[in-house]
């Protein structure tokens, strides 16, 4: 982990790769209502920044892990979504510094609704159904956007 400072001229100068677990079940997506910025108050999937060293697959593993208390055993089941731009202009550091992350979501579905843990960065994770999240403007734009790349591929 880098000391404050310096993660600070990290998020203000460069873009910060991570991922995002779309779990999805009997059409409804998993989001969780977020206690940190940039997304503080949104509901939103789960997710984190890759680390330096590690693999994408044990990236997916650990936030699978810590944010939901969930194992993926079958990282098959775990569909790349693309490379998505998602911008904040605010950070973890207040308004004084926006965020960039290129962002590399991946779509999971489970045959039944998976056990979930609460992780300190949420209030609450609820079940939201695709359709609803993807039409309606109470939702981020980036989610809206993840909902209609799911329902355009019928992965429900």
């Amino acid at each position: 982990m880098l000391e404050k400072e310096i993660y600070k001229t990290v998020v203000r100068n460069t873009p910060l790769v991570s991922i995002d677990l779309c779990i999805v079940c009997d059409g409804k997506i998993l989001l969780g209502k977020r206690k940190n910025d940039p997304l503080k108050g949104f509901f939103f999937t789960p997710g984190g920044r890759i680390l330096k060293n590690e693999a994408l697959i044990d990236c997916l593993k650990r936030v699978a892990k810590s944010e939901l208390g969930l194992i993926i055993r079958d990282m098959k089941k775990a569909e790349l979504m693309g490379a998505w731009d998602h911008f904040y202009e605010n950070s973890i550091f207040g308004d004084e510094v926006s965020t960039h992350y290129v962002n590399l979501p991946h779509y999971i579905y489970y045959d039944q609704r998976p056990e979930i843990l609460l992780d300190e960065q949420h209030e609450i994770y609820e079940w939201f159904e695709l359709n609803i999240v993807a039409k309606n403007n109470n939702f981020h734009k980036y989610m809206q956007s993840y909902a209609s790349w799911i329902i355009s591929r019928k992965l429900t």
